[in-house]
């Protein structure tokens, strides 16, 4: 008895995404071909649909640009013609992956504009990805470090590295040199992962795709089918050799450049010690940090007045221009948080703070590393902070 087309466009549609993900590219297009055709005997547009765009991408792995383009048109035109809008955003949102591949950003921004805007689509992965890469590519900071964010809460470890690795160049471009080390690391860190799955899957994909061809034709071309998988094991082992070689050479651009901004940055808290200097004995001559003095020696221990604290900052706003932007920059502080940095930047001590604060000593260090582990990504010490609010 004959199967019925559903069951067979079921399969053939099931077989072609095992085959494409084994990377036998020829023996997936037959098998999208053959669900094509199935589905075509059936009237099902939506799976007529989703089989033109498998086809796309398979020639699109072939690099047949203009085979993949044509099925891909095939597809949206069927879609639009059906008035199915959920299908038209899929048919973007891959054909977005395709012009993004090639660099070509303004067709691909194009494409994702309306994906972005549907709910269903928006937080897709596949569509956050793309967002990012097309952000970040046309200059656009804010957004890409947007989507960054939202791969980073994903648990792909090549999207959470490629976040990495964009974030790290848009802190280079903005002179946050903490923050490019910071990611630049973490970036380092999941490109270890990632190899130990490439070498993993690699290997699966050799044995699988041995054990393939065996059971296709066991019997009367063992030898020739020997030869080959001994040939592919040789090309392979070459292969990883050199994905190995690659991977060593990054890895110490990375950690050369690293080095390079660590001693940058050491560089930078050099020149800037004499300033810092100049900064905080103007500072301790101002009329607000007499008066804090006269609240730390008073024996009632009475805490500064939101007009204390209003006063503080805008004398520090006018000895250090841009402070509070600044330190906001790295990441957004409550209204605590602000205020225990101000402190320090007046040079206050931790005991100090505590009492002007209404806090205790433990509970200010808390805070002080804390604020070190949300900007910078790793763990410090209180005084960790405290030198790096000093140094802004």
């Amino acid at each position: 008895m004959q199967a019925p087309d559903s069951l067979k466009a079921a399969i053939y549609s099931d077989m072609g995404h095992l085959l494409f993900e084994e990377g036998l590219q020829e023996q997936a297009m037959e098998s999208f071909v053959n669900a094509y055709h199935a589905d075509k005997r059936l009237a099902d547009t939506t799976a007529i649909i989703n089989d033109l765009c498998d086809i796309a991408n398979v020639w699109r792995t072939r690099e047949d640009d203009d085979s993949c383009l044509y099925f891909f048109d095939q597809a949206m035109k069927l879609a639009q013609m059906q008035g199915d809008n959920m299908a038209v955003n899929v048919v973007r949102s891959q054909m977005a992956g395709y012009h993004l591949w090639h660099h070509h950003y303004e067709e691909g921004r194009k494409l994702l504009a309306p994906i972005l805007a549907d709910p269903s689509l928006c937080d897709d992965p596949g569509v956050v990805f793309m967002a990012a890469d097309l952000y970040h590519h046309t200059g656009n900071n804010d957004s890409a470090r947007y989507f960054c964010q939202k791969l980073l809460a994903n648990e792909d470890i090549g999207h959470k590295q490629m976040a990495h690795k964009w974030l790290a160049e848009i802190s280079m471009e903005e002179g946050k040199i903490e923050s490019t080390i910071s990611h630049l690391r973490d970036y380092e860190m999941l490109t270890d992962s990632l190899m130990e799955e490439i070498d993993t899957e690699a290997l699966r994909r050799a044995n699988a795709h041995y054990d393939y061809n065996q059971r296709e034709e066991e019997n009367a071309r063992l030898r020739l089918h020997y030869a080959i998988a001994i040939a592919g094991v040789v090309v392979l082992a070459f292969f990883l050799a050199l994905l190995a070689f690659h991977y060593r050479l990054r890895k110490m651009h990375y950690q050369l450049k690293i080095q390079q901004l660590e001693q940058l940055l050491a560089n930078s808290r050099s020149r800037g010690e004499e300033s810092a200097e100049r900064a905080h004995q103007i500072l301790a001559n101002t009329p607000i940090c007499q008066h804090i003095n006269r609240l730390l020696s008073d024996t009632h221990q009475r805490p500064m007045t939101d007009e204390d604290w209003h006063i503080l900052e805008d004398t520090i706003e006018k000895t250090n221009p841009g402070f509070k932007h600044r330190l906001n920059e790295f990441h957004k502080l409550s209204t605590q948080e602000m205020r225990i940095s101000m402190l320090i930047k007046m040079g206050i001590t931790p005991v100090g703070i505590a009492r002007l604060t209404s806090h205790s000593k433990q509970s200010v260090s808390s805070t002080r590393s804390r604020l070190f582990m949300k900007v910078f990504g790793q763990k410090g010490t209180p005084a960790q902070w405290d030198e790096f609010i000093l140094s802004l």
